[in-house]
């Protein structure tokens, strides 16, 4: 499909074609999933906020997170599930503004809640005297602004730097808007708005795993030489939890960037990418939190049998 020219009023997402026999299967199918993430992370979510064991700063920063997989995958998948039924995919100006900054803002910060869950565990391992007195109240709120703070400052810069440019185009080659697929509809030259997004995306992928590299290695010099058996198998698995997320986040972050940045990769595969990066994680960071960490998993199965008992 050609580029439409002269659309001031909104947009046209290309988003996916399916034959009409495969809309509803499809349209089921992504419903069910969304179901899935918005259940188990309210799920994940009330279990951390109803029992006070679980008001460490560990379990905010995870609601934190929970957060911000919820304003992403919200951001994407209705209007997705809308989308397979229209051959047409109309998106207004206001409508693919706020998706771009959600999008975004689950972007940014599930990656900066993630690195100072990191410090978290850093803390609790490696100077486990001292947590309480390095980790307090202000602590927390401090690392929690940072999180959503930085976030909405990478937000407001790189969307700012977009928005201004004239646009001569309206289709939006992508299944959803976000800054990488609204500065090409520009009509002069937007090279600078891709190396501000590419610097931005390095210097945060450069922070981030160069922080995550310290604190686990830092942990393993703690978990192997300074410590007992027991403590060290307890440390390295309450670590486990935080790694995996970390990595799925991650890897499905970095291809669905990387993609739509080479013009020779199927714009299909970069469409697939963005929006594995968007529904995987947030369903399975609170799978992956509820059944490795044993906090929680105790305090939910002991919900389970209140309610079952009260039955």
């Amino acid at each position: 499909m050609n580029n439409i020219l002269g659309n001031t009023s909104g947009f046209i997402l290309e988003g996916y074609y399916f034959p009409s026999e495969a809309r509803v299967p499809l349209f089921l199918l992504t419903f069910f999933v969304y179901i899935i993430i918005v259940f188990v992370n309210v799920t994940l979510f009330l279990v951390v906020t109803l029992h006070k064991n679980l008001h460490g700063p560990m379990y905010v920063m995870l609601c934190n997170l929970i957060i911000f997989d919820l304003i992403g995958s919200s951001a994407l998948m209705p209007r997705l599930m809308s989308d397979f039924f229209v051959d047409v995919k109309m998106i207004s100006f206001e409508a693919c503004v706020i998706q771009a900054i959600c999008i975004h803002m689950y972007n940014l910060g599930a990656q900066l809640t993630l690195t100072v869950m990191a410090f978290d565990r850093y803390i609790a391992i490696c100077n486990p005297l001292r947590y309480v007195t390095i980790m307090t109240p202000r602590m927390l709120v401090k690392l929690s602004l940072f999180a959503w703070g930085g976030a909405i400052v990478v937000v407001v810069v790189l969307l700012s730097t977009t928005l201004r440019l004239p646009k001569c185009k309206s289709l939006v080659v992508h299944a959803y808007c976000f800054n990488g697929a609204l500065f090409v509809l520009a009509c002069g030259d937007y090279s600078g708005n891709n190396i501000l997004g590419l610097f931005v995306t390095y210097l945060l992928f450069t922070f981030s795993l160069s922080s995550i590299a310290f604190t686990y290695i830092k942990i393993v010099i703690t978990c192997f030489f300074k410590s007992h058996n027991k403590p060290k198998s307890k440390a390295m698995y309450t670590c486990v939890s935080h790694l995996t997320v970390y990595i799925i986040f991650e890897t499905a972050l970095l291809f669905s960037i990387l993609s739509t940045r080479f013009p020779n990769i199927n714009p299909n595969m970069t469409k697939t990418f963005g929006t594995l990066m968007i529904t995987v994680p947030p369903c399975m960071n609170p799978l992956i939190y509820g059944i490795n960490t044993k906090e929680i998993r105790n305090s939910a199965l002991k919900s389970l049998k209140k309610k079952i008992t009260f039955k």
